[in-house]
């Protein structure tokens, strides 16, 4: 099966999951919108800009894993990967669905650290999460950080992320994503400091061995 062909398979995988069995609200960026978006075709923006990304990067030397999106892929489809990251680093086949796009891209902490690396590197890396959707509390707060249930309920589509890119070595970033690659018995990974809360700039030292 060609990688697009099982990239696609993965989107539908995406937009079908079935949010009963998680207790927590979640949003699905793959398939809702909301008042925030630009439109009701947001959700197939960020699935075209999920697909475009992994193709455009096939021949990935690294999956960077991290815990679970916040206003990073909520926005744009991709883990770690913000509205100004597309911007700053003018990411081709990549568009914007954030409702007020025009006049503020939406940023990240985490991808902005994340991509100052990736952008400093010869290497070609894809991005995933633990888990892949966004966890809402009271409508209005993100959090990053899925319990391990949720993971576990979500485990089958890390797995089949991984799958798409056999031959990249693998980086957790932060305990979440090792904790959740410990689940799958994945033996061949590297672990670096998730760089939300990194205040001794940990990441930025340990990420430099994959520059």
């Amino acid at each position: 099966m060609s990688l697009e062909k099982k990239i696609d398979n993965f989107i539908e995988k995406l937009k079908n999951f079935d949010k009963t069995s998680i207790k927590r609200k979640i949003f699905n960026p793959y398939a809702e919108y909301d008042e925030n978006d630009i439109s009701p075709l947001a959700p197939l923006i960020r699935c075209a800009n999920l697909k475009n990304f992994l193709l455009s990067n096939s021949d990935a030397d690294y999956i960077l894993i991290a815990e679970s999106p916040s206003s990073g892929a909520r926005y744009t489809g991709i883990a770690m990967t913000s509205e100004k990251v597309i911007e700053k680093y003018d990411l081709k086949n990549l568009s914007y669905t954030s409702f007020n796009q025009k006049k503020t891209r939406k940023g990240e902490i985490t991808a902005s650290k994340v991509w100052e690396q990736i952008s400093k590197s010869k290497n070609k890396f894809v991005l995933w999460n633990s888990f892949a959707f966004n966890i809402v509390e009271n409508d209005k707060h993100w959090f990053e950080n899925p319990e391990k249930k949720e993971v576990e309920l979500n485990i089958d589509l890390l797995k089949d992320f991984m799958d798409m890119f056999p031959k990249a070595k693998i980086v957790a970033v932060g305990k979440t994503a090792q904790n959740a690659l410990n689940m799958l018995n994945i033996k061949d990974f590297e672990c670096v400091r998730h760089p939300s809360n990194d205040f001794k700039n940990e990441f930025k030292e340990q990420f430099k061995k994959y520059l």
